[in-house]
């Protein structure tokens, strides 16, 4: 008779949480909870009116050699392409420099939207969506994850991929992982997204800005395998979306709208879509050492990009830590 499969929750449908599905399902019956109608997390994209942004994270780089290898696997199977962008460096408005990218290090985006790799971490996974987690707790043996809608019990393990401050949210109060939790700081951004019917000309794809509202300029449908009308995505810098948060809607997109204007030399107001995006949880300090978070009594443990960085290089390289940790215990 075969020993029967733990059984894991993970609360997050981001790249940690669906890697560290993917990476264990082999060893556990595993079911995703994300309270979004998406998958992906930062590698999210917003879709509307024929227009297409990838309004978080914008590229990445692999730098591990596991990382690496998931890359040019995904690669291979098109669901990565490199992008090798005119790029450009801006101080204030004016260019500093300027280069196209190939670099040592190829910058990746997902195909055809950078939510292309969500769904393909997600085949052959139990996913629920639209599962806001009001509670989780601990009944005898088992887990209970309390959604609003339902409650799902005998769960062995709980695997939390969440950002830091929402899963100390609706961890118990009794965890040690609680108060790990409160060191973990993550910072805002603002991702302002502009479609238009004609083309801006620029002679450039992508910008890293300095000594302005904004940090980052790309112009979206200048990416592999795009297939769109004129997309740009402007992000501003994180201490500024700190400061301005809660401001009004329509004084954020102005201000971004005049630093974009003084950066590209035009004016932008014709855009036939404009939307911006208010990213609470977009960006952590760089860690020197990951950050492990696992309670092997409790059977439950947190993790995500925010473990080492706010990049999908660390979000992947925490829950592939993770994986193996807990694939030595739970085997």
């Amino acid at each position: 008779m075969s020993k029967q499969k733990p059984k894991i929750a993970i609360i997050g449908a981001g790249i940690a949480g669906l890697n560290l599905a993917k990476l264990l399902a082999d060893v556990a019956e595993i079911v995703v909870f994300e309270k979004s109608d998406k998958l992906g997390g930062r590698a999210a994209t917003h879709h509307a009116n024929g227009f297409s942004f990838d309004h978080g994270a914008q590229f990445f780089t692999a730098k591990s050699k596991v990382f690496q290898s998931f890359a040019k696997t995904l690669e291979a199977e098109q669901v990565l392409a490199r992008w090798d962008a005119r790029f450009v460096e801006v101080a204030g408005t004016e260019i500093d420099s300027q280069r196209e990218w190939d670099d040592e290090f190829p910058h990746y985006v997902g195909t055809p939207a950078m939510n292309a790799i969500g769904q393909h971490l997600a085949k052959n996974l139990d996913v629920r969506l639209n599962q806001l987690i009001v509670s989780i707790k601990k009944s005898n043996t088992h887990w209970i994850v309390e959604t609003a809608q339902a409650k799902y019990e005998g769960f062995d393990w709980v695997l939390v991929t969440i950002p830091a401050a929402q899963a100390k949210a609706i961890l118990p109060e009794n965890l040690g992982l609680k108060a790990q939790l409160d060191d973990v700081v993550m910072r805002p951004c603002f991702a302002l997204m502009l479609g238009y019917e004609t083309p801006k000309l620029l002679d450039w794809d992508a910008a890293f800005v300095s000594k302005s509202i904004l940090s980052w300029i790309s112009i979206n449908s200048s990416k592999p395998n795009r297939g769109q009308p004129f997309t740009m995505v402007a992000l501003s810098r994180n201490d500024w979306a700190g400061d301005n948060f809660d401001q009004q809607e329509s004084d954020i997109v102005a201000a971004m709208l005049l630093a974009l204007e003084a950066i590209i030399g035009q004016k932008l107001e014709d855009a036939s879509y404009l939307k911006l995006k208010r990213w609470k949880y977009a960006n952590a300090p760089r860690k020197d050492t990951p950050m492990e978070m696992i309670d092997y009594a409790s059977q439950v443990a947190c993790c995500g990009d925010w473990c080492l960085s706010g990049k999908i290089e660390s979000a992947f390289m925490a829950s592939w830590q993770l994986a193996n940790k807990l694939k030595d215990v739970i085997r």
